[in-house]
């Protein structure tokens, strides 16, 4: 087996999770860093010097994001777990020498 397409599967694997991983989050803090931007905005117009009110809202984004979007992040969690372990035998398999 040559040097390059002996570490093929870690590293299509651990693209697979940086996909995963970016695909899962990325909504959440987009709408975190909207929501910030919007408050910072709403909050330097009316001259208010409240955290708990940034906090609060993103707070808020974050629990409805688990909520409405949980069963997708799982599925596609789901779907990660099976890629790594349906690549279990040719990691096993590998020369790591």
């Amino acid at each position: 087996m040559s040097g390059a397409s002996k570490n093929v599967v870690p590293l299509e694997l651990l693209h697979h999770a940086l996909i995963t991983l970016a695909y899962a989050l990325t909504p959440l803090i987009a709408g975190i860093v909207l929501v910030g931007i919007l408050i910072a905005v709403v909050q330097g117009a009316l001259q208010i010097e409240d955290g708990a009110l940034a906090m609060g809202a993103k707070l808020t984004i974050v629990l409805v994001f688990a909520s409405s979007s949980g069963m997708l992040i799982y599925e596609t969690l789901t779907h990660l777990a099976h890629a790594w372990i349906a690549a279990i035998p040719s990691l096993v398999a590998q020369d790591w020498h």
